[in-house]
């Protein structure tokens, strides 16, 4: 029961997917309808912006971009980065992936976030840190960490600059 759509949150891992493929935080999309297939995403808020770059897309949560980028880059590599990062439920490679459709749960996502604030390096959550008897001994002491590196520096630099305006200008403004 701890599995939730995230949602918007996903994007985390379509924007990565999109800027590991080449692309650039300043590249441009058109944010209009999209068909796949029979299956027509919208933006929440029912509007379409036109020429957009991705900085601000991402700021926006527009919807039609995101899976944009997601069919750009391709799905599997959309899994591929969200497992890199940390997200072990599994990933259904359907369009609407693109929106977060698939259930992860918290504690996977927020491993995944950490990854940026780690600077590339991943991130191994843990609730226990050390068990001991009555008599103080350690029976069990957790060792070890993320330390390999899963996000390339340049691409940790661009996607933490682009969520700043998420947070500066858009929808998780204020």
């Amino acid at each position: 029961q701890a599995r939730r759509q995230p949602g918007s949150a996903f994007n985390l891992f379509v924007y990565l997917a999109g800027l590991e493929s080449g692309l650039r935080p300043a590249d441009r999309m058109i944010d209009r309808p999209i068909d796949i297939d029979g299956w027509r995403p919208r933006n929440n808020d029912g509007k379409y912006r036109g020429d957009i770059s991705l900085t601000r897309a991402l700021a926006d949560s527009v919807n039609t971009v995101a899976v944009r980028i997601a069919e750009r880059a391709g799905r599997d590599r959309v899994i591929a980065a969200a497992e890199r990062l940390g997200i072990t439920s599994k990933l259904t490679a359907h369009p609407s992936l693109a929106l977060g459709t698939s259930g992860v749960s918290l504690l996977e996502l927020t491993a995944a976030y950490g990854v940026f604030a780690n600077r590339g390096y991943a991130v191994w959550p843990h609730g226990i840190i050390e068990v001991r008897d009555r008599a103080g001994a350690a029976l069990y002491r957790r060792q070890g960490s993320g330390a390999a590196q899963v996000v390339a520096p340049e691409h940790v630099s661009r996607l933490t600059a682009m969520l700043r305006e998420v947070v500066r200008t858009g929808t998780g403004r204020g």
